[in-house]
């Protein structure tokens, strides 16, 4: 029945329970890696689905056997291996955010697909991926290519208010707000993958926990939180799972129908 399978990756695909210091990779239990693998068998293609950056999401989706990312919030979207479409803030806008951002005097980060800016070096050190990170005054002409900026911090992006109209700010941590343009989410990511493979909402499943995990939600036939997400994701899911530390991937795939097998491996991570 389900053709296509997109995951978040923060307190869905990997446990936010244990330091955070391990790395993304460690922090994701066997359970849920066998059951990329699992599905990728049965013929349902698993898609990242995340507010992280593509740069440093790609290391990790390759270590996983994943080729499709929707990358900083449905900003840059890549199927099997290609760029499908990118939605950069633009020069204007972006100077406007900073300008905000900077007023409340949080630490934040500019995101490219390619390439991470930070206003503090050691605040970003977690987000490093194959890229150095790079202070915000080597921006330069790469305004261009800016997707979204964090801001750490926050814990309501009403906080940041007044922002241009054209961007929104999106809760996606317990204290960390994302500003990308207020046309694109994570459901408009899922919609131009859905669109270009020729695949029905009814087909698609979607596992999350956060609040910018709200869109997805409603552009996909069965939406799973997992048993550690907020309450108003649990009340918009079809489906709610064990939290990612008691194989909660694993076991709504169990539940779903798509496989039988209990997870029984007791060395999970």
């Amino acid at each position: 029945m389900y053709k296509i399978a997109f995951f978040d990756i923060d307190g869905t695909l990997a446990d936010n329970e244990l330091p955070a210091d391990m790395g993304i990779y460690r922090r994701i239990p066997a359970s849920a890696k066998a059951a990329l693998v699992k599905l990728q068998e049965l013929g349902i293609e698993p898609v990242i689905a995340t507010g992280r950056s593509h740069q440093v999401i790609a290391p990790l989706a390759a270590q996983l056997g994943v080729t499709s990312i929707i990358s900083s919030n449905g900003a840059h979207v890549v199927y099997q291996g290609q760029l499908l479409v990118t939605h950069p803030l633009g020069p204007a806008t972006l100077a406007a955010v900073r300008k905000r951002v900077s007023a409340t005097q949080r630490p934040y980060m500019l995101e490219s697909a390619a390439a991470l800016y930070v206003s503090d070096l050691r605040l970003f050190a977690d987000e490093k991926g194959e890229q150095p990170l790079l202070p915000v005054t080597e921006l330069g002409q790469q305004a261009d290519l800016i997707l979204q900026v964090s801001c750490r911090g926050v814990t309501d992006g009403k906080s940041l208010d007044p922002l241009p109209v054209e961007v929104k700010a999106e809760k996606v941590a317990p204290a960390v707000v994302d500003i990308h343009l207020a046309q694109v989410s994570k459901a408009t990511g899922i919609q131009e993958i859905l669109q270009k493979v020729g695949i029905s909402p009814a087909e698609a499943l979607a596992f999350g926990d956060e609040e910018n995990d709200l869109a997805m939600f409603e552009v996909v036939g069965l939406p799973v939180a997992m048993g550690n997400a907020c309450e108003a994701l649990k009340a918009k899911a079809g489906h709610v799972t064990e939290t990612v530390g008691n194989h909660g991937i694993w076991a709504a795939c169990v539940a779903l129908g798509l496989w039988q097998e209990a997870w029984t491996d007791a060395r999970d991570y």
